[in-house]
């Protein structure tokens, strides 16, 4: 019998800062209509000691391997406006344990309203 593994869309990714939360949706879609470029960013200048997802658990370890194991290289990852990763840690965990140099990015110059606030 095969293990059920958690399923997460593109649709469900979310960005959470201090000032409020983006879907990945909004933030592609922000790059997209301001046409900010598109542009090889150096894999070494990756803050490693990120902690970008949650693996407390052996299953959320196996959710979060097939998540890197099923990405696409194909799309950028997007950095907000403080050159911190918004969107695309997964593919930055694929590119590195395929031996990249590079991956695709967007740097936002600003940042779009956010999809919510989160009341404190």
């Amino acid at each position: 019998m095969k293990v059920p593994i958690s399923q997460m869309t593109f649709g469900d990714s979310e960005y959470h800062r201090k000032d409020g939360t983006w879907k990945a949706q909004t933030l592609y879609d922000f790059a997209k209509a301001k046409e900010y470029p598109i542009r090889d960013m150096p894999l070494w200048c990756v803050d490693l000691s990120t902690e970008a997802f949650e693996c407390a658990q052996i299953k959320d370890f196996i959710f979060q391997c097939k998540r890197v194991n099923d990405c696409s290289l194909e799309y950028p990852i997007i950095l907000d406006n403080k050159g911190i990763i918004a969107d695309g840690y997964h593919r930055v965990c694929k590119a590195i344990l395929e031996g990249r140099e590079t991956i695709k990015a967007i740097r936002l110059e600003e940042m779009p309203a956010p999809d919510r606030i989160e009341e404190e």
